[in-house]
Parts: structure tokens; sequence; C-alpha cells
């Protein structure tokens, strides 16, 4: 498969990732913290089978995102890049370790939480620079060029609120705000993943027109 498919086909693997991560958040709500099965799976079945998975997608769709301008991507993108990566990938871990490492052998899933928070704060870092820096490089058409800086900018945003409501509330429970941020997660990717996967089409039918 040539690179131009590759790009192309980890847009698409970004937007399947977006409604797997929905998905999953929706059938584990249902769940009731574990105690219920719901079509047979439990909150670890369902994260197992839809969540993991969704990360990884979402790891194809920034490779992609990455490869198609890095030819024209500066430091900024590439650190920018290097944090994205390593924020969903230790997302990821967190996510695995929560149930397969530290529940099963230590009793608590609290570690494996700590990751995913630990990681969901470098992903919008990542983003923010490696968004800059696609606004710079000039090399999406549009308004896809902008895609990485405010999907940034948008989970930046929506941590600060969730921290400034927990603080003048007292509350750590922010179900509605958490909720949100899932779907912006999902959301984000999904325009990401679109983002490639139509600058690709977009330009292969160029270059077909050309050809002709």
């Amino acid at each position: 498969m040539t690179s131009a498919k590759l790009i192309r086909w980890s847009g698409l693997a970004a937007m399947i990732g977006g409604a797997m991560w929905t998905a999953s958040w929706i059938l584990v709500s249902f769940t009731e913290d574990g105690t219920r099965a719901v079509l047979g799976l439990s909150e670890r079945g369902w994260e197992t089978l839809l969540l993991n998975p969704a990360m990884l997608s979402f790891v194809a769709g920034l490779v992609g995102f990455h490869r198609k301008q890095r030819e024209r991507s500066g430091k900024l993108g590439k650190v920018g890049f290097v944090v994205g990566l390593l924020g969903v990938v230790t997302m990821l871990l967190g996510k695995i370790a929560e149930y397969w490492v530290f529940e099963l052998f230590y009793g608590t899933q609290q570690p494996g939480w700590a990751m995913m928070g630990v990681g969901f704060m470098m992903l919008p870092i990542g983003l923010i620079l490696f968004g800059l820096d696609t606004v710079k490089a000039r090399v999406f058409s549009g308004w896809r060029r902008a895609v990485p800086l405010v999907f940034g900018l948008t989970l930046v945003l929506e941590i600060l609120l969730v921290i400034a409501v927990m603080l003048v509330s007292g509350s750590r429970s922010q179900e509605g705000l958490l909720g949100a941020m899932v779907l912006t997660i999902a959301a984000g990717w999904v325009v990401l993943g679109y983002a490639l996967w139509s600058e690709q089409t977009e330009a292969r039918s160029t270059m077909v027109a050309t050809d002709h």
C-alpha cells in the first residue's frame, strides 16, 4: 500500500475510533459501575472491546496527519506530535493497566486512572503545538489546517472550566462536564480523521483530473 493510501486510511481509522470511543462510554454507563453486564459484557469487556481499539485508531489518525505534513513540519510540530502521541499512548496504557495490572494484582484501579489523567493532560498540549505548526505549514487546505489547533484549544478550555466549577462548587463530581469532554474527544478525532480523509480524496481527484 502506498504512503498516500496509508495516510487516507489513517483518517478513516480516526473517524471509526471516534465512533467506537462514544459507543464504549455509552455502553459502560449502563453497566452501573461494573455491577451489571450489558449485552453479555461488563464494563471491562466493553472497554477492552471498544475503548482500547479506539485509542489505537487515534494513534493511527495522528500519525497519518503528521506523515502528511512531515516534510514541511518544524521543530514545534515534531514536539507537538510526540507529546500528543505519548498522551494517547499513556491513556491507552493506563486503561489497560487499570484492569489487567492494578485491579488484578493490587485490587485498585487508581494508578490506572492516574495514568489516564496524565495522558489526557498531555494530549491538548501536543495538539496545540502540533496545530500551530499545521497552520504554519499550510499543507492542508482551508478549514482542515485549523483542526488540530481548535481541537487542542477546546480541550484546554473544557479542562479549565471543569477545574473552575470544581473550585467554586467544592465538588469533585462534574459528570455533565466530563461527559462533554468525552464527546469532544470523539468529535475532535472524527473531524481530524475526516480532514485527513477528505484532503487525500481531493488530492487524488486532482491528480486524476490532471492526468486526463
